[in-house]
């Protein structure tokens, strides 16, 4: 038997987890002063109050506060920081950011957008997508078309903007936001909720299709309501033409980045990877390809994680299956977007609505479009699900997962602006030229108050009725309620493990017929092995910090003076491994008793070697000698 494992209440670990997050952020802080003072003294003007970078990392600084205090009170942290960059923006006329020029927030945007699209290709499994492929298609289809022209068609109403100019509003507004989707979708999982008929992967899997369908959408309205005056033909053809050349760069970049004997570690995959992205993101903006782009970067990220997972292509990588890159890219990704990123994004977009040039007409026309959009979308989600196997309260729970919005209306917000100042450069003053300004200024107001809205809507909806309208899965019947629903993301520490899906068999019903049976093998086939990838990725990553102890435990010269203190902190980060698995709600009893008697091992090892001296460690001390013990997991 294991040494007995500290059992830890759900109080002590919210507090050592919020503690551990005071901490985390006055680290971030420090490190980011010392980096500035760093800049000031290297660079100079540009990082002084009045300079361009000084205006950037303000609106970084402040929006990233933002956030962590309105997650605090249980509310999307995107709100926070858009509200943060508003109050930036509108203190004494913007002082505080009065150096931060067009071009950088244009730039910085286009970064930001192709992080987003980056991060959906390498989250979608599309295996999942082809398990829920046609209930997801009708979800991220027709509800979001049929707003996008509603909502366009409301705008020419009220705002008298061209149809087309319009439209291209709709399809800025129609679509979810991911990021907020996912979380809440993570969130609804953990909890075995609606996990017996897949609703949180649906929703997850649709989500992250849905932003290329609203960006596609914008391009091809915006194309040619800005550029109308020229070829028409061009105009129009311009989106479809844009969306194949992005595909075709993103699969030639996804073999590129699939070269693993070039990018042999993880932090050069990470950065050939994104910087492919970022690459492609700029060229095509700059030949205003604006969807090329980040469709681009969606691909790649699709594409480069299948041929890292087979091992391809031959000779230019390494001859063997690798799950593990496309997680380890994600994860740096995902870090770069959720703390630099993203406050930047919804900090500038909040930063761009002044309200001295605000109208209230403007606002209250804006409000009455995202709300009767609302009213249009959730019935129009409701009606869509009929067909597949959903109860009335299903249904309803997934117009409410339909809702939140904000990472593609902060990405585009701006962007018609960019195309009008680009399209009547030669004549800035002309008549056209202001009435187009008003109507992206018009655009700009919309989605701002669109993510206010829709994103705490959306978000405190699906937390509150979740557990009303989903049925709970019993716990022996739980689907990978830790295992992600899409490869990289991970739902919070601790990750819980699931039980055997075979198990569901005790309570299946006797009298079937050969249909449903084939169904229900074709289910218990997806099942085991969304049980087997779940535990392969929790044990793959004990191995990974395990592997890291071995390191240390190799590298230590244990005849130093300060060789105990070594082996005090090897047995505390030994313990805090422990600590972390015993959390682990869901681990089987023969994994915790293997688990622990990995720790055990490594543990007394590094005691035998402290007692042995500096002249015979190394043999025992080697991550070689650990890896015996492995075996035991």
């Amino acid at each position: 038997m294991g040494i007995p494992w500290p059992v830890h209440t759900g109080k002590r670990s919210r507090g050592r987890s919020e503690l551990a997050d005071i901490w985390n952020g006055a680290g971030i802080l420090l490190i980011t002063l010392l980096l500035y003072g760093g800049l000031v003294l290297c660079i100079g003007k540009p990082f002084h109050p009045s300079g361009n970078a000084w205006a950037v990392m303000i609106i970084w600084l402040l929006a990233s506060a933002g956030g962590w205090l309105v997650e605090r009170v249980g509310l999307p942290g995107p709100l926070g920081m858009i509200l943060t960059g508003i109050a930036v923006g509108n203190i004494k006329h913007g002082h505080l950011v009065k150096g931060l020029p067009a071009s950088w927030s244009k730039e910085l945007r286009a970064i930001a957008l192709a992080i987003i699209f980056l991060r959906s290709g390498l989250e979608l499994d599309l295996r999942i997508f082809k398990k829920v492929g046609w209930v997801a298609t009708r979800l991220l289809l027709l509800p979001g078309i049929l707003e996008a022209f509603f909502d366009g068609g409301l705008a020419v109403a009220l705002f008298g903007m061209p149809a087309t100019f319009a439209f291209a509003l709709g399809f800025i507004l129609k679509a979810v936001g991911p990021a907020l989707v996912i979380q809440c979708m993570f969130d609804v999982q953990s909890k075995r909720l609606g996990t017996a008929k897949s609703i949180p992967a649906t929703v997850v899997a649709a989500a992250s299709f849905d932003d290329m369908i609203g960006i596609t959408g914008y391009t091809i309205f915006i194309d040619i309501a800005v550029k109308g005056d020229g070829n028409q033909v061009w105009a129009i053809m311009h989106g479809p033409v844009s969306v194949v050349l992005g595909m075709l760069a993103g699969l030639i970049a996804a073999y590129l980045c699939a070269f693993t004997k070039l990018w042999n570690n993880r932090l050069k995959r990470t950065a050939v990877v994104l910087l492919s992205a970022l690459f492609m993101k700029f060229i095509f903006d700059k030949y205003n390809f604006t969807s090329g782009g980040a469709l681009g970067s969606l691909t790649l990220g699709l594409c480069v994680k299948e041929l890292w997972a087979r091992g391809t292509p031959g000779m230019f990588a390494v001859p063997e299956t690798n799950h593990e890159y496309t997680r380890n890219v994600e994860k740096n990704v995902r870090w770069l977007w959720r703390f630099i990123m993203m406050p930047v994004l919804f900090g500038l977009i909040g930063n761009a609505l002044r309200f001295n040039t605000l109208q209230h007409s403007s606002t209250s026309k804006a409000c009455a479009i995202i709300f009767a959009g609302l009213a249009v979308r959730m019935p129009a989600t409701f009606l869509v699900m009929f067909g597949g196997g959903f109860t009335w309260k299903e249904r309803l729970f997934f117009s409410f997962a339909w809702t939140p919005k904000a990472t593609v209306q902060a990405a585009l917000a701006l962007s018609p602006l960019d195309a009008v100042i680009a399209a009547y450069k030669s004549a800035p003053k002309s008549a056209q030229a202001l009435r187009y300004t008003q109507y992206a200024n018009e655009t700009l107001t919309t989605a701002i108050f669109c993510i206010l809205i829709d994103a705490s809507i959306g978000t405190l909806l699906i937390r509150a009725f979740a557990p009303a309208l989903l049925q709970r899965e019993a716990e022996n019947h739980a689907e990978a309620p830790g295992a992600p629903m899409v490869p990289g993301l991970q739902p919070p520490s601790p990750r819980p493990m699931v039980h055997d899906p075979l198990d569901r068999q005790e309570n299946e019903p006797q009298q079937l017929t050969a249909a449903e049976l084939a169904r229900q093998q074709q289910l218990m086939h997806h099942k085991e092995q969304e049980f087997a990838m779940a535990n392969e990725a929790m044990l793959a990553e004990f191995m990974e910090q395990i592997d890291q102890i071995a390191d240390v435990v190799g590298q230590t010269e244990l005849g130093h003076p300060d060789g105990s203190d070594c082996a005090g902190k090897l047995r505390l980060a030994v313990d805090d491994l422990r600590d972390r698995i015993a959390e682990h709600d869901y681990l089987k009893a023969e994994e915790v008793e293997g688990a622990n008697d990995f720790l055990r091992a490594t543990r007394q090892e590094h005691e035998t070697l402290r007692r042995r001296g500096p002249g015979r460690q190394s043999s025992a001390a080697s991550p070689s000698g650990l890896g015996n013990s492995s075996e035991a997991v």
